[in-house]
């Protein structure tokens, strides 16, 4: 899907929040934007392409009882940085999200009216 094509507004979060796979306990990167139907990682190694995930991401104090929220995604796509950044090295991912609960859809509102980088 093109940026033209999108509905839904990106929003970055200004303070990165780890990404870890539910399913095995891996670390895989870092939550750098997101909105009610996807969200976009920054990780240092690339998740594979059309696989579903079960993600769980570390969230800041006072945004849920168990400090976490967890998400089922679908990896739509996925790029290696741009060599010419030595500051960012590893790969972008880009999920949709394709299974999240009421009290996850109401904790990704709040990670956007209250982390988004301005």
């Amino acid at each position: 899907m093109s940026n033209n094509q999108r509905k839904l507004e990106r929003h970055s979060i200004a303070a990165g929040l780890d990404v870890w796979d539910a399913s095995t306990d891996e670390h895989l990167g870092r939550l750098v934007n997101i909105h009610a139907e996807g969200l976009m990682l920054f990780a240092p190694e690339p998740l594979a392409e059309d696989k579903l995930y079960e993600l769980r991401l570390t969230l800041p104090q006072n945004f849920s009882s168990s400090g976490e929220l967890t998400l089922g995604v679908d990896c739509l796509w996925v790029r290696a940085a741009d060599p010419s950044d030595a500051t960012a090295t590893g790969h972008w991912a880009g999920c949709q999200i394709i299974d999240a609960s009421p009290q996850a859809r109401e904790v990704i509102a709040l990670l956007v009216n209250r982390l988004a980088a301005i």
